[in-house]
């Protein structure tokens, strides 16, 4: 059947916890905020508040008061060894400013872990639907065979209270249960929880409900819930106790399917080697067990551990049965969470790492939720896409007419009228025709066109500011022209009307100069030639008019020689300046017009998660430091 994980879905903590009841982080127990007077335990009470009494091997009540003692228990204050410092105020930092995701309940077990040389490291044994084999197993796991039976088993035997509440089970000298405890709670003297610093939790894990299609987390095994309930109200609360680790206990065909879907649906991702199944089912020997599955016999070890306690001529049966019986890998898996020489316990490791990594997952998904929001609040892609290709076309248009327009600007009548022999008659045209060039043939189309796509851009809503674009794209010379030149800003790109004012404001008074220059150099030249050929004809008259002509030619030639070369040399170079800068301000603009289709209309970022990455980071490099003063000699 479909599993239903009560000890996971959100609707079982949907009910707030009672105003009088509150967790307590240092001794992890739940405590009243109201005063309660202690009661008396009389034989003929039939139950104890927590559920268990315990009962002598007479079968008496055990009436007196009973003191936990445990050297497992949490100190409540915060004295945090020196070499967990660091990595402790890191964790504290990742829960303020990661507080929406992380777990916090295993955060709290985590910082408590750190407070102590050795952490108590929590294990939850649960059943499946029940607690009977969880209960069995877990008698088999903290039984001493060299003893007769302890009292404690048969309390366990016994213990026929509702499964969702839950049972914890301490380390303590002696057998002995808190009967104020709103979770019932037993200490056990237990080598095995002694020496791994450890208490198990025993409850169940409900496989009836119909969400076959859910995905499971590592918070479906290892923060379990319990219900407790409140004595001056009567109304039962859910909570959550985390733990280290988890075993999940069943029994029969129908226990292994259930926990196979529950495994299947599970990611568990660094925590996959704290979750360990334990099915009782009888199989063969080279399927009974890996690191992370057993299949045990729990009926045939409690024979085993009978016969034992009968008599130790039985021991050879003893290990014959426990070892096929598949509980040692159990115990071995519990035993061996402190068995490595890192400076971190192991169990606790795991735990910071998975919290770091779900903080880390969360501050991702909500930055790719507000990314998300920011793209459903702004201008579609599709749309961009578009605008992107009306961009592109334009450009090809535009770069066609530069090239076109200025070829049969630069090949007119007027333009050739304007060769190095005609400048003694048209110099004074040089402004107007060079001008009139650039007015009529210099991308008149292309800036039309441009101002339309602005336009579909602002339609679009990718220009709500169009003003902060203006001039931000110019030169400094561009910036002062175009204030000069033009009116107030215009909602479009401007380098076009710039380049032109350019253009028209240094390269065309410098042309016209040039020209008015040789015009007078050839003109002066010629004269003064002449004039020296004359002076020469009448002081030598012995001189023809032949050679004394010889000097007013050469500075004829090379006057005009000179105005051809410079001119032809000043147009061509003008030509290609208009050229490149048409080229330069096409560039340009359409750069422009794609960052305002890639950028514009995106609602600015309100925060960022960089406080959050920054903790976390520190976190990680916290443990890091941590394994690298463990491998130190």
């Amino acid at each position: 059947m479909p599993p239903n994980l009560r000890g996971s879905l959100p609707k079982s903590l949907s009910r707030p916890l009672d105003s009088g009841v509150f967790y307590c982080p240092s001794c992890s127990t739940w405590r009243r905020t109201i005063s309660t007077r202690r009661k008396t335990y009389r034989p003929s009470t039939g139950t104890s508040t927590s559920g268990i009494i315990p009962r002598g091997r007479n079968g008496e009540l055990n009436t007196q008061r009973h003191q936990f003692t445990t050297s497992s228990a949490i100190n409540a204050g915060k004295n945090v060894p020196p070499r967990f410092k660091e990595l402790y105020a890191a964790l504290n930092r990742v829960g303020d400013v990661a507080t929406d995701r992380v777990n916090l309940s295993r955060l709290q077990l985590a910082l408590r872990g750190l407070e102590s040389e050795e952490p108590l490291v929590r294990v939850a044994v649960l059943g499946l639907n029940d607690t009977n084999a969880a209960r069995r197993l877990v008698r088999l796991l903290l039984s001493d065979p060299l003893s007769s039976r302890e009292d404690w088993e048969d309390m366990l035997e016994g213990y026929e209270a509702d499964i969702s509440r839950g049972l914890l089970i301490r380390h303590g000298e002696e057998c002995q249960s808190i009967p104020n405890n709103l979770l019932p709670t037993i200490s056990i003297p237990s080598q095995l929880l002694k020496k791994a610093n450890m208490e198990i939790l025993v409850s169940s894990l409900g496989t009836e409900a119909d969400s076959s299609a859910s995905q499971f987390t590592a918070d479906t095994f290892l923060v379990p819930t319990v219900t407790i309930r409140t004595s001056h109200s009567g109304r039962h609360n859910v909570v959550r106790y985390p733990v280290h680790k988890s075993i999940v206990c069943g029994s029969g065909v129908e226990d292994l399917v259930s926990y196979s879907g529950l495994i299947a649906r599970s990611d568990l991702k660094r925590e996959k080697n704290s979750v360990y199944g334990a099915i009782g089912m009888e199989v063969s020997d080279k399927e009974k067990r890996n690191d992370r599955f057993a299949f045990v016999d729990i009926k045939q070890a409690e024979d085993a551990l009978n016969k034992f306690r009968e008599s130790v001529q039985n021991a050879s049966l003893y290990e014959r049965g426990w070892n096929s019986s598949g509980v040692q890998p159990v115990v071995d898996w519990l035993a061996s969470m402190r068995e490595s020489g890192e400076s971190l316990d192991p169990s606790l490791k795991t735990l910071i790492l998975s919290l770091l990594d779900a903080a880390e997952e969360g501050v991702l998904a909500k930055e790719a939720r507000k990314a998300q929001e920011l793209q459903a609040a702004g201008v579609s892609e599709e749309v961009r896409a578009e605008l992107d290709r009306s961009v592109g076309l334009w450009a090809e248009r535009a770069h066609s007419e530069l090239r076109s327009s200025l070829e049969e600007g630069f090949a007119s009548n007027r333009w050739r009228g304007l060769a190095w022999w005609k400048l003694f008659l048209r110099v004074d045209d040089v402004s107007m025709l060079t001008s009139e060039i650039l007015e009529r043939r210099y991308l008149q189309g292309a800036e039309k066109e441009v101002i339309w796509t602005a336009g579909q851009l602002q339609q679009a809503g990718l220009m709500d500011n169009p003003e902060h674009f203006e001039l931000s794209e110019l030169k400094e010379g561009e910036q002062q022209a175009l204030v000069e030149q033009t009116s107030p800003l215009v909602p479009w790109p401007v380098q076009i009307s710039t380049s032109r004012t350019r253009l028209l404001n240094t390269t065309v008074p410098a042309l016209q100069a040039l020209a008015q220059r040789l015009v007078l150099f050839s003109m002066s030249t010629t004269t003064l030639t002449t004039a020296l050929s004359g002076l020469t004809y009448f002081s030598f008259p012995t001189a023809s008019v032949y050679e004394t002509c010889t000097l007013a030619a050469v500075g004829l030639v090379y006057s005009l020689r000179r105005q051809q070369t410079k001119w032809e040399r000043a147009r061509e170079f003008w030509e290609d300046e208009v050229r490149e800068e048409g080229r330069t301000a096409l560039r340009s603009t359409e750069e422009q017009l794609r960052t305002l289709v890639q950028e514009g209309g995106r609602p600015a970022i309100e925060g960022t998660e960089d406080e959050a990455r920054e903790s976390i980071e520190q976190a990680r490099k916290a443990v890091e430091d941590m394994d690298v003063k463990s491998t130190d000699p």
